[in-house]
């Protein structure tokens, strides 16, 4: 092999660090310390997001106040906030969870909104003459119109907070699977670096897919109008 091993390891050696980082339980506890991180602020994400984008969607002059805020939020980078959130939230759990629900949130309010602004007035106008409540229209004729734009956001939020989950794992107190990769690449164990590295990326394929799963079953109407070229 021409490349030196501090470099670039070869594939064996890297199964091989695979192997003893399982063996001894390493990778499992560091794998679900941030899973633990991803899900908490993917769920957060999911929460406040459609809250915020259906409100949004529903209420113009709300559309008019919020609009600044979440535009200029969406195109900060959110990374920049780390130190102020590892000040106000300590150097632990919660600044993670932050971090990943700043890069995360956006796409979901993002997405619900454009999928409430979509529901036409054919949809709408048949349910204010009849009287519906505010509560009733949202969750008979916005909330199935919406989940489709909702699952499309909550697939690119997972790419997204699992940036946040390694920049903040990179920079606070380092544990989980961002926590391995700092330690092993200052001590130049260049097999052991890919091992979580590769980790991720199952993790990433692996949540998007179960994304895409749900989406075919929450929204198979999507689905055959994708097979009708509609």
């Amino acid at each position: 092999m021409l490349t030196p091993r501090i470099f670039l390891a070869p594939f064996h050696d890297t199964v091989l660090a695979f192997w003893r980082l399982a063996k001894d339980g390493t990778l499992l506890a560091a794998t679900l310390n941030s899973l633990s991180v991803l899900f908490a602020g993917l769920a957060i994400s999911v929460v406040i997001g459609v809250l915020i984008g259906l409100l949004m969607g529903r209420y113009r002059r709300l559309d008019w106040m919020m609009s600044p805020y979440v535009n200029g939020l969406y195109a900060t980078p959110t990374v920049a906030f780390l130190p102020v959130l590892s000040l106000w939230l300590w150097l632990y759990t919660w600044p993670k969870i932050a971090i990943v629900v700043l890069l995360a949130i956006f796409p979901i309010i993002k997405n619900t909104y454009a999928g409430v602004v979509t529901v036409g007035a054919e949809l709408l106008e048949p349910a204010m003459s009849m009287r519906a409540s505010e509560f009733q229209i949202a969750r008979l004729i916005v909330a199935p119109a919406i989940v489709p734009f909702i699952m499309a956001g909550l697939r690119l939020s997972v790419g997204r907070g699992i940036v946040g989950l390694v920049v903040g794992e990179f920079f606070t107190a380092q544990t989980g699977l961002g926590g391995l990769l700092v330690r092993y690449a200052s001590s130049f164990r260049t097999a052991e670096v890919f091992v979580p590295i590769i980790l991720l990326v199952i993790v990433g394929y692996a949540l998007t897919s179960l994304v895409a799963l749900l989406q075919r079953r929450l929204a198979p109407w999507k689905e055959t109008e994708r097979d009708q070229g509609l």
